[in-house]
């Protein structure tokens, strides 16, 4: 006889952490309301829509992320799946520094923008979306993933039932369980995740030990800004933050702002250090969440106007991955600086978004089908043959 899942989608207001036994629950649930108290764009600029929980067994809680697919102020790639696929890849054409090759891209990404507008693939419900870069996964038991997916798509009909951040490695359990359902796998990126810190190999060991020196001679010292209060600038860190992943990489990246740095500190959802200079200047910050074994990074940012040769995010990289390490935790590095994050061990994976299409009309669901097909055969192989 199968196993009775309860699965109750509630309103943020409503929600209680303190109910919850477990401290990602509660982590979970006080994320949640954070996002809804003042509307999701106080907290992640460019995303707009309304941010639900589910609560699995009164134990487990997801946030349900519902887009406003109207609003062309929804941008963030994470919040919109149009922006992902299309606004950002646009974006990025000028990474191939040459006009030849930027308007032949741009082109070819003409049919598919198309594809996706007709799939109205924004209309989506998604699962586990924090709205941030990578979403980690309480211990949710793979049984448990269809009556969510069920209950989900019954509030939601006509919309795309999305899990986002699902991958062979941290998620494996649930990755298995998805395909086994027939959930549709969406390439979403290339991430470098790493679970062994020790036995890497002599190269490898002296990259690391070279990082070690230069953060132990380095004029720079961390501060930990847990329990003082006043240790972390709100304000600084979202400029470190925007600078790095906004200004220099892309405007699609979810702009966080101080709200969220001030309201995630107090609330101890993410854990910040800051480094500074000897006179106290605040010069990098790195803000971190641990969950169910895992811990990703989604704030980290640093002043670009400071000399190369300071090292600071190499310094940010070694802080992080020794955390992981001591903490005896997997270290979900997330995508970019490919050739970076392998020199120090980690391993390349592919991460995708799982589409229930079983809710939307056949036409649309053949559409997304058709779009997730070439995204398999022609951007992973190169995402994995370039190491992205």
């Amino acid at each position: 006889m199968p196993e009775v899942v309860d699965v109750r989608l509630e309103a943020a207001d409503a929600l209680d952490p303190s109910r919850f036994a477990h401290p990602d629950a509660r982590k979970a649930a006080d994320y949640i309301r954070l996002l809804a108290e003042d509307g999701v764009a106080s907290a992640v600029a460019n995303a707009r829509g309304t941010m639900l929980a589910i609560v699995v067994d009164d134990a487990v809680v997801l946030p349900l992320f519902v887009p406003d697919a109207r609003s062309n102020a929804n941008t963030a790639y994470t919040s919109s799946m149009y922006a992902h696929y299309v606004s950002y890849a646009r974006a990025e054409l000028r990474e191939l520094r040459s006009p030849i090759a930027e308007r032949l891209a741009a082109i070819a990404l003409l049919p598919v923008a198309a594809m996706l507008r007709m799939a109205r693939i924004d209309e989506a419900v998604y699962v586990n979306n924090w709205l941030l870069s990578t979403n980690l996964y309480p211990a949710l038991a793979p049984a448990a993933v269809e009556a969510v997916t069920r209950a989900v798509a019954a509030r939601f009909r006509g919309r795309y039932v999305v899990w986002n951040s699902i991958n062979a490695d941290t998620t494996g359990a649930l990755h298995a369980r998805m395909r086994d359902l027939g959930y549709l796998p969406l390439f979403s990126r290339s991430i470098w995740v790493q679970d062994v810190y020790e036995g890497l190999g002599s190269r490898v060991e002296h990259v690391l030990r070279r990082e070690r020196r230069l953060a132990a001679r380095s004029e720079h010292r961390f501060r930990g800004s847990r329990p003082h209060r006043d240790d972390l600038d709100p304000v600084r860190a979202a400029d470190l933050y925007r600078r790095l992943y906004v200004d220099k990489y892309s405007a699609h990246n979810p702009q966080l702002t101080s709200r969220f740095m001030a309201r995630t500190h107090d609330a101890g959802i993410v854990d910040y250090e800051v480094l500074a200079r000897g006179d106290g200047e605040a010069v990098g910050v790195i803000g971190h969440i641990a969950l169910n074994g895992v811990l990703t990074t989604p704030v980290l940012g640093y002043d670009l106007d400071r000399p190369r040769e300071d090292g600071l995010y190499r310094i940010l990289s070694i802080r992080l991955q020794d955390k992981a390490r001591d903490l005896g935790l997997v270290f979900h590095s997330s995508a970019g600086a490919g050739e970076f994050k392998k020199s120090r061990g980690a391993k390349n994976r592919i991460e995708y978004r799982m589409v229930v299409l079983d809710g939307v009309p056949r036409w649309r669901a053949a559409l997304v089908r058709s779009f997730a097909a070439l995204a398999e055969r022609v951007v992973v192989p190169m995402m994995m043959r370039r190491g992205l």
